[in-house]
């Protein structure tokens, strides 16, 4: 008989020095997972909060991309790269000359107003060295081909930074932004404006959303039983069906009555257990033809496998 698929949420704190993709790798063989997807990536130097959808809720990977995020940042001051973070390529790095000037020319309630302005932020070009794709190519590689590449312009929001501090070497903040902003880009902006070097020396994620590190575990702490439930990550409201309606739903088939109200992410029809999800699925607001449409059926009748968690 198949086993049900291992599938869950797992919140893992990626270190710093490896990639994304390479967590994903090290995290599926670790959990014995076909499929274990990413919510937003994290560069090879950051580290902190990857929520890690795995087997059948790779489902669900869209829905945490366009989350908010927070960080906790570290600014190297009299250094300067490329990517603007410590993996670049060095262009300055006058740290004994540039200190003393920033100390001098940027006391605490200088610092607290101009990092203060970066809520009043609307738009960002994205970083030339990225990841971002070209032609296929990455956009870093082509830069550092010598290549011209647009600097794209995106939407941003910068809803608060917090908690600044003079380092030992440069300064330290927290920031709460929408999806999509690089910090390191925010930090390359400063060191332009300010005509001083500045790249971070250290970035950690703290938060996706509503989801903080409260709980999360390392990569030698994780195991299966770490998985979250959808009752715990992504709830929504609920439509339990008996037998014959489970049919038609694992079918591709539609039921009519007793849908739940309508919400942003839709709803799940689930078994009569109140457990197991049938089926995931999105209103079409035309109740005069099919009123909904299925985004997702945990069901694969020829294998006889059942998504139950």
């Amino acid at each position: 008989m198949s086993k049900p698929y291992h599938s869950g949420f797992l919140f893992v704190y990626k270190p710093p020095g490896i990639t994304s993709s390479d967590l994903v790798l090290k995290t599926k063989r670790i959990l014995g997972q076909k499929s274990v997807g990413h919510t937003g990536t994290l560069d090879r130097f950051a580290e902190g909060l990857l929520i890690l959808p795995c087997g059948d809720y790779t489902s669900f990977s869209q829905v945490f991309l366009g989350k908010d995020k927070s960080y906790y940042g570290e600014v190297v001051v009299g250094f300067k790269t490329d990517s603007g973070d410590p993996e670049g390529v060095v262009e300055v790095d006058e740290r004994n000359k540039f200190l003393p000037r920033f100390v001098s020319e940027f006391p605490r309630e200088r610092l607290l107003a101009e990092l203060g302005q970066l809520t009043a932020l609307t738009f960002q070009k994205a970083p030339k060295i990225s990841a971002l794709k070209v032609g296929g190519k990455r956009q870093s590689d082509l830069v550092r081909e010598g290549s011209p590449v647009e600097e794209k312009e995106r939407p941003i929001s910068i809803y608060k930074v917090e908690d600044i501090q003079l380092t030992e070497f440069g300064f330290s903040f927290r920031i709460h932004v929408s999806s999509g902003t690089y910090i390191r880009k925010i930090v390359l902006d400063l060191s332009e404006k300010w005509g001083i070097p500045l790249s971070l020396g250290k970035l950690v994620r703290e938060s996706i959303g509503e989801y903080d590190l409260n709980g999360v575990k390392t990569l030698d702490q994780i195991s299966n039983q770490d998985l979250r439930n959808w009752k715990e990550v992504f709830p929504l409201p609920t439509r339990v069906v008996d037998e014959t309606e489970k049919k038609a739903v694992i079918h591709g088939g539609y039921i009519w009555d007793k849908l739940p109200t309508p919400v942003e992410n839709g709803f799940y029809i689930v078994d009569a257990d109140e457990k197991t999800i049938l089926a995931w699925c999105d209103y079409e607001g035309k109740p005069e033809h099919i009123p909904y449409r299925y985004r997702k059926v945990f069901f694969d009748p020829s294998a006889k496998i059942m998504f139950s968690k």
